[in-house]
């Protein structure tokens, strides 16, 4: 029988980092830890367990018998002493990093609600990756928190997902522009500031407009919401936003003159085992009370 007295805690860790990343390298960059350095810490489980844990297939590697039973147990033994943990108020992290990604119309509604809460003590960066790569990177441990279009997660091992409640777009205008438009004819003559991260691509108001064969007067685009504001309130241009960061900005706004509203589904997304625990969830709060899903925090931290 092992003797406790010989087992590494990190090799718990290296073991639950590899069991469900799926991959030496990913569990490596989950870590922090070089490929040699997490190599060398398989090794010296293999060598304890007298088992090759994992062995090495096309997609990374796939668990043994031996490595699937002792998962559950690995992973119950760290969540208690994480549990543990979280009493000790010296094991609180100082001023610790929460990377953020989302989109950039929400920055202004997410960066709000984290400055004015009374108990925030962390340093907050936001990152904008391309879609295509987001989830990765938060697998990967690049990223702690990520707000973006509902998605499948497509087999990453190790992510969460919550659905938050939809918002809708609406016709928003600053102090220069007089009037907002209330026929559909309006709105489509009317000129508006396009806001999207990407070089090119539709807007989910434009997709809808689309299929009707019908297109609005784009006179500008900009990536940064803030700066679209900053336009509109001295140009007569609108924007077609989402309702809370509308209102977040401060914007006058009316109902889009569509037959149906167009919606904006989101989820958050986390990858927390190897991140700071407290300021976290803390942070969940913040931004789930933002979005309209305070409830929902209840259900994803106990996935978490």
């Amino acid at each position: 029988m092992l003797d406790l007295r010989q087992l590494d805690l990190n090799l718990l860790l290296a073991f639950d980092a590899i069991y469900q990343q799926r991959s030496v390298t990913r569990a490596a960059e989950v870590m922090c830890l070089s490929q040699p350095a997490m190599s060398n810490a398989l090794r010296r489980l293999r060598d304890l367990c007298g088992d090759p844990l994992f062995i090495k297939s096309r997609l990374g590697v796939t668990p043994t018998l031996v490595a699937h039973r002792l998962a559950d147990y690995v992973r119950a033994a760290l969540e208690s002493l994480r549990d543990g943990l979280r009493m000790i108020p010296a094991a609180r992290q100082n001023n610790p990093l929460l990377r953020i990604s989302c989109l950039d119309c929400l920055q202004p509604v997410l960066l709000d609600a984290l400055l004015e809460s009374p108990h925030a003590d962390w340093q907050v960066r936001y990152f904008q990756p391309r879609r295509r790569d987001a989830l990765q990177d938060l697998a990967s441990g690049k990223l702690d928190i990520l707000i973006d279009l509902d998605q499948p997660l497509a087999g990453l091992a190790g992510l969460h997902k919550q659905a938050l409640p939809a918002d809708h777009y609406v016709f928003a205008y600053g102090a220069a522009l007089k009037e907002p438009p209330r026929t559909l004819q309006a709105y489509l003559e009317q000129p508006q500031i396009q806001v999207s991260s990407r070089r090119d691509g539709l807007s989910p108001v434009d997709l809808q407009l689309g299929l009707k064969g019908l297109r609005r007067t784009v006179a500008m685009s900009t990536q940064s919401t803030l700066a679209a504001k900053l336009i509109a309130d001295r140009q007569p241009f609108g924007i077609s936003l989402p309702s809370r960061v509308a209102n977040v900005l401060g914007l006058q706004h009316v109902p889009l003159p569509l037959d149906e509203p167009v919606e904006l589904k989101l989820a958050l997304y986390i990858e927390s085992r190897y991140r700071f625990e407290r300021s976290r969830e803390e942070a969940m709060h913040c931004l789930l009370r933002a979005l309209g899903e305070p409830r929902a925090l209840q259900a994803l931290a106990r996935r978490a």
